[in-house]
């Protein structure tokens, strides 16, 4: 494949909250997670790796929640290679990376706090900043957006106006996709269907929460590829008139 179909992407302006779209790769069997790993290529191929680096490329920032970041504590970026592309699109050189965490609990000695190419911008609530140790201030941004949890309007409203990030990647896992389809704040899922069967009914899903959602989101198929045996499924995603936190 000379060019990857998602080499183009275009997103709509947006006003006010930043455009979401969730990436993620599932087996056959609707398993977002193997032996309950959740980090790039527990189910994908390379080229599926490959997939993830492109959409990135056209996003201000790659979100993750605090469980996925403990799993896999690495700088949500893309490969050099696309630095010098995202700039002449007017981005930043790297995405940021924003965690998304209600307790706090995360390891700083890890990879994505040494170095990194921005700070990490940690969105959490007075309850889980209180558990953060002195030296994350050094370390990281803290954006406190709740007493005991994350109010997710006020976390986009954060991300929009303080840090310019109009286009946001959500990359889970599986219960922060559903926050952001709970509060109707998804605008597009690009899903990358994977051969494989997982079968352990404790692995995860795409989407998990403690009620069914409602209303349900329409949902339109915007594209799709195949390569390899591995299915790539752009989908959009629209909700009933009341007030919702995306722009479609």
């Amino acid at each position: 494949m000379k060019r990857h179909p998602y080499s183009n992407l275009q997103f709509p302006a947006v006003h006010s909250y930043p455009f979401v779209a969730i990436n993620m790769v599932s087996s056959i069997d609707g398993k977002v997670t193997s032996s309950g790993t959740l980090k790039p290529g527990s189910l994908g191929s390379i080229f599926d790796r490959h997939t993830m680096n492109v959409i990135r490329s056209h996003f201000d920032a790659v979100i993750c929640g605090g469980n996925t970041i403990r799993q896999h504590p690495y700088y949500l970026g893309v490969p050099k290679e696309y630095e010098m592309e995202r700039e002449g699109k007017g981005l930043p050189s790297q995405p940021l990376t924003v965690i998304l965490t209600n307790s706090g609990h995360l390891d700083f000695d890890t990879p994505l706090f040494h170095n990194p190419p921005y700070p990490p911008i940690i969105l959490t609530s007075e309850k889980g900043a209180a558990a953060l140790p002195k030296k994350v201030e050094q370390l990281s941004e803290i954006e406190i957006c709740g007493s005991n949890k994350v109010i997710l309007e006020k976390a986009l409203e954060t991300l929009y106006t303080k840090y310019s990030i109009r286009h946001l990647l959500l990359e889970g896992g599986p219960s922060v996709n559903y926050l952001f389809l709970q509060k109707k704040a998804v605008n597009e899922i690009f899903l990358t269907l994977a051969p494989r069967l997982v079968g352990l009914k404790s692995d995860l899903t795409m989407v998990m929460g403690n009620r069914v959602l409602f209303p349900e989101p329409s949902i339109s198929l915007v594209s799709y590829f195949e390569y390899n045996n591995e299915l790539f499924l752009r989908y959009r995603l629209t909700y009933s008139p009341e007030k919702h936190y995306g722009r479609n």
